[in-house]
This record gives structure tokens, C-alpha cells and sequence, in this order.
């Protein structure tokens, strides 16, 4: 039944202007994916686009691992990439245009081919990529397959570095403004990188567990005392957690502007037509100056585990705090206001950095 209601939203999002009733597997390497053949019209008729497409989609490294894992299965398949976040929508579409676009991909990074959506939606020969992005969405004998990759940063392996260095370019704008951050207030000092989600993570089913401000503080004061750090780099969307921060160490602390948001209000509510866009950018910008951090302290979470990926260094000096899974959607409600009250003997969050 979800399901089906899945795709009746996504056919009512993204219609095309005929769809033919035929699909026929491209490779046998990708037989168990869902890739779907389109002929939309007469145009470029020796050549196959593939289409990738993510709808509703999560957050925006989880958004972005995807393009990547797809981009992979288009090189593989020797087919012409282009994606589209305008048909098929992500949590980051705006409103009105940004950079001039409604595509939510143009907002941050240059196209990955030459050709529009416009042109791909009048050609022969179009795939339109599997819209499932874990295993849980594959039977049992396909749990092993390439869509592991989408579980995190983490498990990006050589052949996906090279595929960003192919393809996945960030505008000029963005890089610009991170590293001008960098250059104006990391000159002369060693800094510690921090990010910890919180806010909707507190309650969230099936994620990691976000820290208490008790383990962040102990792990803060461990680092900054065993390497002797000058400034902290702090990236989060808890504007409690950020508070917390500059009651401890506003004077070294360093963070950007980032939207914000509490447990009680959803980061995503509407405030204004660029909110949205925002939130990306806030995203997209906080990765690329924790990459240029001297050291990394975290919650397991895709933003710093993209630093780590982005900044392309053999050993990226870490720590990190697991306080482990969350569980389904009901006990997720509660548990995390258990676990930050009851000592570790009896189940709570121990003290522990990695």
C-alpha cells in the first residue's frame, strides 16, 4: 500500500509526456535495480540519458550520496547523466528560482552534462535511475549489493572519489565563501572541527543517537587540553546545542551562519522562499570548512563524514561519540530523555570517546 502510494505521487510529479509500457534491464549488472526505460520523443537517437531522480529524498549529504552511487552505475553503463530535482522533488525546493533555476541540484553545483532536462524529455532513449536508496528496499539476496554505499560517507570507496573528481563540481561562489572563512579566521591558529546534530535527532527512529551536552563537554575539554587547540569550529543546526557552546568557550568558538532551528520547531518551516536553499547552502558551506579543520570531533552523522571524504586525506585525525541506534518510530519518542538521565550501568549513554 505505501507503495503504491509512493509512486502515485511521484507519476503525479513528474509525468511525462508519453510512457510507453515497456521496461527492459540495460545490464545484467543492475538487473535487481528498478531502472525504468523511457522514449519521450525523437531526439538523440543513438544516445541513452540517464535520469537521476530522488523523491521526497532526505537530507542533503544523503541526497548527494545518492547522486554519486548513481553517477557510478551511469559511468558503468556508458549512458549520458542529468539530474533532475525538479520534476521529481527533494525537501530543498524553493519556490522561486535560484542561480536561475528551479532545479535544486543548480543551486549548488554545475551540471554533470552538457544536455537540459528539456532536451533529455524529447529524446528516444532515457533511464530513469531506482528511486530506492537502502536495503530495506531490496530483497535478501540483493542486501549485498552496491546500494550499501548509501548507508554513508563512510563507505565511499576509490572508484566514487573518482567519480566526484568527474563529475560533481561545487559553484565557484560557495567555494569562494568557504575558503575566504577559512583564511580570515583559521590564520595562525589549530582548530578543532566539531558537528553534532540534535534538535529532530533527539526523536528521530532508526538514527544514531545524538551526544549529551555533558558528553560533548567532557569530550570538548579532553581534545583541547591533549592537543591544544586555539579555536573551535562549530557546526550545528541546534540552536540549543550552539548556545550551550558559546556559554563554554565563546571566546575561541568560530560557526557560521547557518538556518537553525529547536527539538520543538522543524528546521524545514517555511521562512521564506529561500529557506530552503539556505539550509543546503548552510550544509554544503559548514562540510567544506570542517574538511580544512586539524581535527574532527562528531557524532556519527553525513556532514562530517563527507568533510572527511571531501578533504581527501589518507588519516583525518577524528574522535567520535556513539551513544548507538535509535529505534522504531514509537520508542525513538522517548528513549533519548531516558538514556541522557540513567547512569550507564543501567542502560544510559556511557562516557565514551572514540
Amino acid at each position: 500500500m505505501l507503495n503504491y502510494l509512493r509512486n502515485k505521487i511521484i507519476n503525479k510529479r513528474a509525468k511525462p509526456f508519453f510512457a510507453p509500457k515497456d521496461k527492459k534491464y540495460i545490464s545484467n549488472k543492475f538487473s535487481h535495480l528498478n531502472l525504468e526505460y523511457k522514449n519521450y520523443g525523437n531526439k538523440n537517437p543513438t544516445k541513452f540519458f540517464y535520469i537521476i531522480r530522488r523523491t521526497p529524498g532526505a537530507g542533503f549529504f544523503s541526497n548527494l550520496n545518492f547522486v554519486i552511487h548513481n553517477l557510478w552505475i551511469c559511468d558503468q553503463l556508458k549512458m549520458i547523466p542529468v539530474i533532475d530535482m525538479v520534476n521529481y522533488k527533494t525537501i530543498y525546493n524553493c519556490r522561486v528560482k535560484i542561480n536561475g533555476s528551479l532545479n535544486v541540484w543548480d543551486y549548488y553545483f554545475k551540471p554533470v552534462s552538457k544536455f537540459s532536462l528539456k532536451e533529455v524529455y524529447s529524446s528516444q532513449n532515457v533511464i530513469l535511475c531506482d528511486n530506492r536508496t537502502s536495503k530495506k528496499g531490496f530483497y535478501n539476496e540483493n542486501s549485498k549489493s552496491e546500494f550499501k554505499s548509501f548507508n554513508g560517507f563512510n563507505f565511499l570507496e576509490k572508484h566514487h572519489r573518482k567519480i566526484f573528481k568527474k563529475y560533481i563540481h561545487i559553484k565557484k561562489n560557495i567555494l569562494n565563501d568557504a575558503n575566504n572563512f577559512v583564511k580570515n579566521k583559521f590564520k595562525n591558529h589549530k582548530v578543532l572541527g566539531i558537528h553534532f546534530r540534535g534538535s529532530d535527532q533527539k526523536n528521530a527512529g532508526y538514527h544514531f543517537y545524538p551526544p549529551t551536552e555533558k558528553q560533548m563537554l567532557n569530550a570538548t575539554n579532553k581534545l583541547l587540553k591533549k592537543f591544544k587547540f586555539s579555536k573551535i569550529y562549530l557546526c550545528t543546526e541546534d540552536d540549543d546545542y550552539l548556545k550551550f557552546y558559546k556559554k563554554h568557550f565563546n571566546k575561541i568558538l568560530l560557526f557560521s551562519n547557518s538556518p537553525r532551528t529547536t527539538q520543538k520547531i522543524d528546521l524545514f518551516h517555511e521562512r521564506g522562499n529561500r529557506h530552503r536553499y539556505k539550509i543546503g547552502l548552510g550544509n554544503l558551506t559548514d562540510m567544506l570548512i570542517l574538511s580544512k579543520t586539524n581535527h574532527l570531533l562528531y557524532a556519527p552523522s553525513n556532514i562530517p563524514e563527507a568533510a572527511i571524504f571531501y578533504s581527501n586525506k589518507k588519516k583525518f585525525p577524528k574522535s567520535y561519540i556513539s551513544n548507538g541506534m535509535s529505534g522504531n518510530i514509537f520508542i525513538s519518542q522517548f528513549s533519548f530523555n531516558i538514556k541522557k538521565k540513567i547512569p550507564s550501568y543501567l542502560g544510559g549513554f556511557k562516557d565514551n570517546l572514540i
